[in-house]
């Protein structure tokens, strides 16, 4: 680590120490990412969040796909403040923030997120403390990226406890998330990567997921995890002009179904490995941006 790295590090940790990390609940944090763009990643992201909602879990989607956010849109929502704006002092983390359905709240990231890493100390805290305290009321935190190699996102997906990478069964996308997948070993080998085989029928999904990942076991020696699939339905775009959230307008769907089934696995499942929160986030992603 280089010693401008390990002066972000100490301002992390120095900023941590005087938030006073009230309890030790630490949220989960989640990348949802992609290899190429037009897979329905935020759409799942937005849908993923309200499934997790039905099992009592508070999730924010954070809208880190720089200069495209469009999360607000799907939950119906008109963003007119980002984390740019709490970073920059003109606005708190509490104006920022956005209660769209019970249990499920929405910030736009913007730039603001690879910002944090260019803080003053005396700013590092301000913004420390305010993520921090919520951190305390939240289960999860999703990043909603873009899509494909940017350096940001592959040191979110490095940063995050595990990263959801959304593939559909066509060539390009396919090749584009292994490509995804392998830049991002690379960076760090304990990356922890699962699959989301989006559009696709179930037995279609499991053999999409069963080529991908031979092929990624096979160059890479790397087990990656299928978490689900989400078969077609048109209805999405639909809800999307909407600005409904899928699961709201047509709940007893297939695909809501698939998406309970998910957060519900995701929900319950038994914890082997802690959470590190938004300190062990920030510190992971400071090392990986030098």
């Amino acid at each position: 680590m280089s010693k401008q790295a390990e002066h972000l590090q100490e301002r992390v940790d120095a900023a941590s120490k005087k938030v006073g990390e009230p309890a030790d609940k630490k949220a989960k944090l989640f990348c949802v990412t992609s290899g190429k763009g037009g897979v329905g990643k935020t759409s799942f992201s937005v849908n993923f969040a309200l499934a997790l909602a039905e099992y009592g879990k508070k999730s924010v989607i954070i809208d880190a796909d720089f200069g495209f956010s469009n999360g607000n849109i799907m939950l119906g929502k008109n963003s007119q403040y980002s984390l740019e704006h709490v970073i920059s002092g003109e606005k708190t983390l509490e104006d920022v923030i956005e209660e769209c359905f019970p249990g499920v709240w929405y910030i736009s990231g913007g730039s603001g997120v690879a910002e944090l890493l260019a803080l003053k100390e005396e700013q590092m805290e301000k913004i420390m403390a305010q993520l921090m305290g919520l951190e305390q009321e939240m289960d999860y935190i999703l990043f909603d990226t873009g899509a494909g190699l940017n350096p940001n996102i592959l040191r979110m997906i490095s940063a995050s406890d595990e990263t959801i990478l959304v593939i559909t069964p066509e060539p390009t996308s396919i090749i584009d998330s292994y490509v995804i997948l392998k830049t991002a070993l690379e960076e760090n080998e304990q990356c922890k990567i699962s699959a989301l085989i989006n559009r696709a029928p179930e037995q279609n999904a499991q053999l999409t997921f069963s080529n991908f990942s031979a092929v990624v076991k096979k160059h890479l020696d790397y087990d990656v995890r299928m978490i689900g699939f989400l078969p077609e339905d048109t209805r999405m775009s639909q809800s999307i002009s909407a600005m409904v959230p899928y699961i709201i307008q047509y709940p007893k769907s297939t695909v809501s179904m698939q998406l309970r089934k998910i957060a519900e696995e995701i929900a319950f499942q038994e914890i082997k490995e802690p959470p590190r929160g938004l300190k062990g986030f920030f510190s992971r992603l400071i090392r990986r941006s030098r």
